[in-house]
């Protein structure tokens, strides 16, 4: 048997180094997890004349990284309960100034530490945990900098510059680590900041409130559409949070209908729970992502029969009645599974959520 030439050999190598460094590009993008990349190179490892070295495991380092992980946060969740026992108490005795440079620390200091677990070197087996170390660090840094931006701000405005702050921070953070605590944060912002508009307003009736927030949670479920070029990394978390808002806009409304306005606010809110309830489910067929499903379901449980409760006046009928509609519902699902005629490949598995 002749042995490789030696270009061949180089060549070999040239095309194991490309390889590795286009897994390691794609689990930098979060496309693959670590453990499916090292799956992947020694899969395709026999495919070339000489074997890939032998790289670890995979899951040979997860466990380490994992309680390394954990301590991580456990150890930073400590100094920070340990910081705020010490500042809290006080925070009211420390002058402006103070106040507001500890928060500006607080800012660059958990900021910093964002930027460096995203962008450490430390080896593709530690990228996820390092990305979810980082959306923390960065969530944490958000409301840091929402209290250096409440105060200097007057009373009044308070709530405003640090919902912008907040809201500024959360959305360029996540374009460097994409990550739900920072989709959480920028959320919660946003929603911050549309009650302070609206009181700002002095909008008392529950309708304007009720369409406001609907139309938040709708934005926030329209950046889950699975669409090219999307810069959103977890769509079942933007479904979720634009359809828990939609939901509780939906049984405000409803629930405020009062005997001299008729039905007509619980009409309204019905039909605002139905289209976020569609809503949820077309994006959960859409994207595959089980967190779409939990508003939807919330919708469906409670809304109809506040709104039924309304219109009817008796939460007894209210009761029977949607629990025929949900009958009926699950009657036709039924029948349409068991009428469905097999054929056609089965569909793609798809990642978590």
């Amino acid at each position: 048997m002749t042995s490789p030439r030696p270009e061949q050999g180089s060549a070999s190598a040239a095309t194991h180094a490309a390889m590795r460094a286009a897994l390691a590009d794609l689990v930098r993008d979060g496309v693959l997890a670590p453990g499916q990349a090292d799956a992947v190179a020694h899969r395709l490892g026999p495919l070339w004349a000489t074997p890939i070295p032998a790289g670890p495991a995979p899951g040979e380092h997860r466990t380490r990284t994992r309680i390394v992980e954990i301590a991580g946060y456990v150890g930073g969740a400590m100094v920070l309960g340990g910081a705020a026992a010490i500042v809290v108490p006080t925070w009211d005795a420390f002058p402006s100034i103070m106040r507001f440079l500890l928060a500006v620390v607080a800012t660059l200091v958990l900021g910093g530490g964002a930027v460096a677990a995203r962008f450490a070197r430390l080896g593709d087996d530690t990228l996820d945990a390092r990305l979810r170390l980082a959306s923390v660090l960065g969530a944490l840094a958000a409301g840091a900098a929402a209290t250096a931006a409440a105060v200097p701000a007057s009373d009044s405005a308070e709530v405003l510059a640090g919902s912008l702050a907040a809201l500024l921070v959360a959305v360029s953070g996540y374009a460097l680590v994409r990550g739900a605590p920072l989709m959480f944060t920028a959320w919660l912002a946003s929603a911050m900041l549309v009650g302070d508009f609206l009181g700002r307003a002095n909008v008392d009736d529950i309708l304007p409130w009720g369409i406001a927030y609907a139309v938040l949670g709708a934005f926030w479920m329209l950046l889950a559409i699975p669409v090219r070029g999307t810069p959103i990394r977890e769509p079942g978390v933007a479904v979720l949070l634009g359809g828990l808002t939609g939901f509780g806009a939906a049984e405000a409304v409803t629930n405020d209908s009062y005997l001299g306005d008729g039905p007509l606010l619980a009409i309204v809110g019905l039909l605002m729970g139905v289209a976020f309830a569609a809503g949820c489910f077309a994006l959960y067929l859409g994207t595959r992502r089980w967190p779409a499903l939990v508003p939807a379901v919330l919708i469906a449980l409670v809304v109809p029969a506040t709104a039924l409760a309304q219109i009817l006046d008796s939460l007894l009928a209210a009761g029977f009645a949607v629990a025929l509609v949900g009958l009926l519902l699950l009657v036709a699902g039924g029948v349409a599974l068991l009428s469905r005629r097999p054929g056609g490949p089965p569909p793609a598995p798809v990642p978590g959520p």
